[in-house]
């Protein structure tokens, strides 16, 4: 369930990691499993940033009542809506990891961020170099010296766009 649901660009970091597999079985144990079975459809979407893991309204409620600091009802809309949702480094269990595991999870979560603010950046520049006349191997060379990747990476992530 959480590797049909998986969204592209997490797809692609993790692929590239070679961490799917781990990730997916650590997430299962440590997130989804602790749900009932009915609710773990649910689960399974809030984890992969598909469906809010709050609303506005219960972060308001909670500042409001909880934490007894005076909101106005108009600030509930300026929450961000990044916040609304569950993000990628929140899916690792961070205390249960010994060093190793550690510095591993935290690496792959730098992979993850950085192919969710290059990637879109990355294929912006390689539609517009092929649009502009230029062959594969300069539009190859432009990506790598741009963004400072190895030819590896480079055709890694040009095989994403096709």
């Amino acid at each position: 369930m959480i590797r049909d649901r998986m969204p592209r660009i997490i797809d692609l970091a993790l692929t590239w990691c070679k961490a799917k597999g781990r990730w997916i079985d650590h997430v299962y144990e440590n997130i989804v499993k602790k749900y009932p079975q009915d609710k773990r459809s649910t689960a399974v979407k809030i984890v992969l940033g598909i469906k809010q893991q709050c609303k506005r309204q219960e972060i308001y409620d909670y500042f409001r009542y909880v934490k007894l600091m005076p909101v106005k009802p108009e600030q509930m809309y300026t929450i961000p809506k990044d916040d609304l949702f569950m993000p990628f480094k929140d899916t690792i269990n961070w205390q249960s990891l010994d060093p190793e595991m550690y510095e591993y999870w935290k690496s792959v979560v730098a992979w993850v961020n950085w192919f969710r603010t290059q990637h879109i950046c990355i294929e912006d520049t390689y539609r517009h170099s092929l649009s502009f006349g230029n062959d594969l191997e300069t539009t190859k060379s432009i990506l790598m010296s741009k963004y400072n990747m190895n030819k590896k990476l480079t055709d890694y992530i040009i095989k994403s766009f096709k």
